[in-house]
């Protein structure tokens, strides 16, 4: 039997018909899946609404960023660092994560399009992100919190997203720079004044050891005492020198015990008021870690000796590269041999 003309118009209107109904259904799907990507629904309270109650609980913090990742844990001592030798974490950085994860309040809820997350800085770590993840656990391992931080902020907070949820917020209040290992250890506890800096000792990695002093606290300069027949090339040449190692803020920490070989060079001072202090420094590849001994030359510093030594005995630090040049840069960086004598 064959098919008349206006059968075959009807069969080709009609699947012509039925493809569009699919096209308009496609689209419809595609319109509604952007829809209920971008749609915000309305969100406030606290990000965390417990915390107040559960921070107590709070036995470990991990923190996992794109260029590191460490842990603090809490002992009978305080917390602490496990990947340093278990050195101190400060207290009140501590303190100051709680209240901040106290005040974080939802202010808006934003995409939950994956393809989105890189505009806010939400994109896991794990997954080449710049997000930083904030674990927090309890004793028995029950997780309290655990927050992806965007790099980018919002009007009024920053971004966030809770690390089971598909959806990004953005979220009143502010954190501390949780990645900053620095920071969680206080690494900048060795700051005293350096105009009180009195005299100062160097042995460069290469060339003599040399001597460096005032001769008052009034005193502007830092007269080169030793070695005889040198002369500092100008008047205040060795002023940078002698003051810097009264004030660093060292990189990283370690058990003194891990370092390797003879020292190579070391810088020493002596204050006003009586404080010594001493930089060894060995060298671990192209790094320079520094073993510092502080004690009391006079009575009266000898309450502030010993809570520096407290904070440096037993550890190890490293040094920038600008920090380790200025201790130790070599006599032929600031003084010159004095001109030999005419002849008569």
């Amino acid at each position: 039997m064959s098919i008349t003309p206006a059968r075959k118009r009807l069969r080709i209107a009609l699947a012509l018909a039925a493809a569009g109904v699919a096209a308009l259904l496609l689209g419809i799907g595609a319109v509604w899946r952007d829809a209920s990507l971008t749609e915000r629904p309305g969100v406030s309270g606290p990000v965390l609404p417990d915390w107040r109650e559960q921070a107590a609980l709070a036995s470990r913090i991990e923190i996992v960023a794109r260029d590191v990742q460490f842990s603090l844990l809490r002992t009978d001592q305080g917390w602490v660092m496990p990947s340093r030798g278990g050195y101190p974490v400060r207290p009140d950085r501590i303190a100051e994560l709680d209240a901040a994860l106290s005040g974080l309040r939802f202010s808006a809820a934003m995409t939950r399009d994956p393809d989105k997350f890189a505009r806010l800085g939400l994109v896991a770590p794990g997954e080449g992100g710049e997000a930083v993840r904030l674990t927090i656990a309890d004793a028995e391992g029950r997780v309290l919190a655990d927050l992806l931080i965007g790099d980018e902020r919002g009007e009024d907070g920053l971004y966030l997203r809770p690390a089971f949820s598909e959806r990004a917020f953005a979220a009143a209040g502010s954190l501390p720079d949780l990645d900053a290992v620095d920071r969680w250890l206080g690494l900048d506890f060795f700051d005293l004044d350096p105009a009180g800096v009195a005299r100062a000792r160097v042995q460069p990695e290469t060339g003599p050891a040399y001597a460096l002093a005032k001769p008052g606290l009034s005193a502007r300069n830092f007269e080169l005492r030793e070695p005889r027949g040198w002369r500092l090339v100008t008047s205040g040449a060795g002023n940078g020198v002698a003051v810097a190692g009264a004030r660093v803020r060292f990189r990283d920490v370690r058990p003194a015990d891990t370092l390797e070989g003879a020292p190579v060079a070391a810088h020493a001072a002596v204050t006003f008021g009586g404080l010594a202090y001493a930089y060894t420094f060995h060298a671990d590849a192209d790094a320079r870690w520094a073993r510092l001994e502080v004690s009391a030359a006079a009575d009266d510093a000898a309450e502030r000796a010993a809570h520096f030594d407290a904070r440096a005995e037993g550890w190890a630090f490293e040094v920038s590269a600008d920090a380790y040049e200025r201790m130790t840069r070599p006599l032929t960086g600031l003084a010159e041999p004095n001109p030999p004598l005419p002849q008569e």
